[in-house]
């Protein structure tokens, strides 16, 4: 039996299988899907995803492989600036999605994750210590735990029936990889009455770009695609070469609940939304991360009950308001109003002039600013937040958590019993706290004074001796 099986292979999928991989865990992939994915409709990765990736050393070697942008001028707003973002990565980097897999992929591989292809599930059912999938060709499968992973049609989903609540937007987006022969892009996006075009450089003379329109048009295609530039932008750029093309209607749609039993939905099998903005692939590579360590920990033995249901919530508030922020930019885009998108852009643009507005929205676009509940009433400020990168004695924060263990910031040593949980490293400077401890996903746990390390280590990290799980369980 595996300890858990993941219903598909995109970025998502994968990255849950190296977190559950890296934490010890067998986990086996099955994908529909006859050979790997060239799909590239994700484009774009913002600052906390890489962060997460460089937590897992990725991040610099996808940098290298993409485009970032420090500063964009999207319709919503005159100027955004990435680059004043206080993190390693301030930017928006520009990927295309497979080749975000190709190195999900290779990290799969080297931590032993098998991938089984032509795998289509078509049944699933569950009790309370495993679950079976049926395929398509009558094979089964059975789990500890099942993640879907299998994208907006999830059938993991359907079968777990927790509902997607939402709606499609009412006109199809058109998008095509292209190549543009100019030295100076163009503008990201551009509105005309008719709808809005966007152009995004992935920095090797190609270009995403793409057609959102407010009535439908004849001949749809790439032809559609340079007749809307030419329409909305005065010019198609004599753009040509187009090695992918899609037409695709965006939808808002939520999953009412992230967990049924041992099931749990990641990605957009859990949450879709506008692409404007360029979320959807970092709340799913987010998702996975906070889902990994949590389901190592319990399939170990050591997770304290309460632990596993944390993955809805912290992840759910998260979804909703990635959602309600891309659905609010896409209206304004879309409402053909030059009235409404100047009165956004001078809003936006008093608040990235001020500090605590800057914050704001740049970490609400980066995911810097989401945050987790505290978890107690009386907790530090710094709980359930965001752990800023930074150096400590062994090494950069978030090179210390490649080991995918959590990190103890303090001048006390880890107690013993917890040494294969959790790896320490000297405070960073200016932190405040005399102790903090940081989760797996790059998110305190707990800080405080010294003399409350053990009991956070209880709390978070199980008892000091496994045996005495069953009575930890029943007074945590």
């Amino acid at each position: 039996m595996n300890d858990v099986v993941i219903v598909g292979a995109g970025p998502t999928g994968l990255m849950a299988a190296c977190e559950l991989a890296l934490g010890g865990v067998s986990c086996t992939i099955v994908d529909k899907r006859g050979s790997e994915s060239n799909v590239t409709r994700a484009f774009g990765l913002h600052a906390r995803a890489l962060e997460l990736l460089d937590a897992r050393g990725m991040g610099d070697e996808l940098v290298a492989r993409g485009n970032p942008l420090r500063t964009v001028y999207p319709a919503y707003a005159s100027r955004v600036d990435f680059g004043r973002l206080d993190t390693r990565y301030p930017m928006l980097l520009l990927v295309p999605q497979n080749g975000t897999e190709k190195l999900l992929r290779r990290r799969a591989a080297e931590l032993g994750v098998e991938i089984r292809r032509n795998a289509n599930v078509v049944g699933l059912a569950q009790d309370t210590e495993s679950v079976r999938l049926t395929l398509e060709d009558g094979a089964e499968l059975d789990a500890r735990y099942v993640i879907g992973a299998d994208g907006a049609h999830s059938t993991v989903r359907d079968l777990v029936h927790v509902g997607f609540a939402g709606a499609a937007y009412s006109l199809p987006m058109l998008l095509a990889d292209v190549r543009i022969p100019t030295s100076e892009p163009p503008p990201i996006t551009q509105v005309g009455t008719e709808g809005v075009v966007v152009t995004l450089p992935f920095g090797d003379g190609w270009f995403r770009v793409g057609a959102w329109l407010r009535e439908e048009q004849d001949n749809p295609g790439f032809t559609q695609i340079r007749e809307a530039f030419r329409v909305i932008a005065g010019t198609d750029y004599d753009m040509s070469e187009p090695r992918w093309f899609s037409r695709f209607t965006a939808e808002r749609r939520q999953a009412r609940s992230y967990r049924s039993g041992r099931v749990f939905l990641i990605g957009d099998a859990a949450h879709v939304n506008s692409p404007i903005g360029g979320q959807g692939m970092n709340t799913g590579i987010q998702d996975a991360v906070n889902l990994g360590w949590k389901l190592a920990a319990d399939l170990h033995g050591w997770a304290p009950p309460w632990l596993l249901d944390t993955y809805h919530a912290e992840r759910h508030p998260v979804g909703s308001a990635v959602l309600a922020m891309t659905d609010h930019l896409t209206g304004l885009v879309l409402s053909g109003s030059r009235v409404r998108l100047e009165i956004n852009r001078r809003l936006m643009a008093a608040l990235l002039h001020t500090g605590p507005g800057r914050r704001r929205v740049l970490g609400r676009l980066s995911g810097l600013e989401f945050a987790y509940p505290p978890g107690e009433p009386d907790a530090h400020p710094l709980a359930g937040r965001r752990a800023a990168d930074g150096p400590t004695d062994a090494g950069r924060l978030y090179e210390v958590l490649r080991a995918g263990t959590f990190v103890l910031l303090s001048d006390e040593g880890v107690p013993t019993p917890w040494r294969d949980r959790v790896r320490q490293a000297g405070p960073l400077r200016g932190t405040g706290p005399e102790a903090t401890l940081i989760r797996p996903d790059g998110y305190v746990a707990w800080a405080g004074d010294r003399d409350g390390i053990e009991a956070a280590l209880v709390k978070w990290c199980g008892p000091a001796d496994h045996a005495d799980l069953k009575e930890h369980r029943a007074t945590a």
